[in-house]
């Protein structure tokens, strides 16, 4: 009788308040981001800027974040997560006072372009805070919670950012946005955790490498000198980290069937005269949120190669939905289905590509697997683009979306399914 209470008051913390604030950090300034990432085109148009003009500003934002994600992890490794994250919001912050002041075209486009890298090192830093500060057997769990904080910025950030540039209140828009990023930089300044682990007084803090067991001290012995035979090897373990490369190659499978979603299931609802397309994405949010409630408790009941093969199949569902639709009932269904999904793989994915890394190299760790998403998006979006212009529409190209996740999960088999208890 007395076992039970035993084990649940061992049990590592989850919700701990550097846990919390870390959440908070990427929620008030994923906030922020996604404000500018969707309301930022109108503000455009409103200075007067064409298409091609905002097209290639966007394009800018986009490769300045991918470059980051080259060089970040390594930043972030050598000079702190605290420091970093503190930078990435700045880089992020100071251009919006710019946008507002400022009226030359050329210093707007070039302040976007240092908000691309800024929004990168931040997205990076605190994404490598996040395994910081979890228990290693907890760490599924709150990798799944914390996704919450990202979509919740991801939910409510378009939505006030477009509202109040709609309702000509652009003043407002940028002071909220400026207002967001401080706020988060004020709650970066509390995050002390690698400073304390440095400590040898004694001082308790929320950082868990104070439980960790003798076999989790060898494994990152172990995993450290294998790091530090890696950079000798080849420079481009100076940047990345092969204990990630698995997840990375996951994600760029998974990404290349995803970016059918993400850049062209508009257009294509319009096309087949759908009048709520537009709900697609709230939909999919909702459900996505569902999912990663429950995403850690598949992980441990099942197993994470199975949790990932489960929301890859759902994927797959909805790819089957999207190739067949012809009304608003099967796009919200496929909506759905598609957040259940990447609500079960997401934090499962995340996990795999910083769980066997090295503390000291879990920023590169992080950079591969999100720079996975970036080149696979680069070459995704054209190439399925291609196949909807040239072999059959939009519909062909959702078929052969949905055929690419049968490949997806053998591989993930293989790099994943085959080791003992994924």
């Amino acid at each position: 009788m007395d076992k039970p209470k035993q084990i649940s008051r061992q049990r590592p913390r989850l919700w701990t308040f550097i846990f919390i604030r870390v959440g908070m950090i990427t929620c008030l300034s994923g906030i922020s981001m996604q404000m500018f990432m969707s309301a930022f085109p109108q503000y455009l148009q409103q200075r007067g800027f064409t298409a091609t003009q905002m097209g290639l500003v966007a394009s800018g934002y986009t490769i300045c974040a991918m470059i980051m994600r080259i060089f970040a992890g390594n930043l972030i490794d050598k000079k702190g997560r605290r420091i970093m994250c503190l930078l990435g919001l700045a880089m992020f912050g100071l251009p919006i006072l710019g946008f507002y002041s400022l009226s030359s075209i050329a210093v707007i486009v070039i302040l976007r372009f240092f908000q691309g890298f800024g929004s990168s090192l931040t997205g990076i830093a605190t994404g490598t805070m996040v395994p910081d500060v979890l228990h290693k057997d907890r760490m599924a769990e709150g990798v799944g919670y914390y996704g919450l904080f990202s979509s919740l910025a991801t939910a409510i950030g378009p939505a006030i950012g477009v509202s109040l540039l709609v309702k000509g209140e652009t003043g407002s828009f940028f002071i909220f946005g400026f207002v967001l990023i401080m706020a988060a930089v004020a709650v970066t300044l509390t995050v002390n955790y690698e400073r304390k682990s440095k400590k040898s007084d004694g001082e308790k803090d929320d950082s868990p490498e104070s439980s960790l067991t003798e076999e989790e001290i060898e494994f990152q012995r172990v995993a450290e000198e294998e790091a530090a035979e890696d950079e000798k090897k080849s420079f481009i373990w100076k940047f990345f980290d092969r204990r990630a490369v698995p997840a990375a190659i996951i994600a760029t499978m998974l990404t290349m069937s995803t970016t059918t979603i993400t850049n062209y299931v508009s257009p294509y609802g319009v096309s087949i005269g759908l009048t709520a397309i537009g709900n697609f994405f709230t939909i999919q949010a909702v459900f996505m949120i569902v999912a990663r409630l429950i995403s850690n408790k598949m992980v441990a009941r099942i197993g994470l190669f199975k949790t990932i093969a489960l929301g890859f199949l759902l994927d797959m569902t909805a790819m089957a939905f999207l190739a067949t639709m012809t009304n608003n009932s099967m796009m919200f269904a496929a909506a759905a289905i598609r957040g259940l999904g990447g609500g079960l793989y997401f934090p499962a994915l995340n996990v795999l590509a910083v769980k066997d890394a090295a503390k000291s190299r879990r920023g590169k760790a992080t950079s591969t697997y999100y720079a996975a998403y970036d080149v696979a998006a680069g070459i995704g979006a054209p190439t399925w683009g291609f196949i909807a212009d040239h072999f059959g529409g939009y519909r062909t190209m959702y078929f052969g979306a949905g055929l690419l996740y049968i490949v997806t999960i053998f591989v993930a088999y293989l790099l994943v399914g085959r080791k003992k208890k994924a």
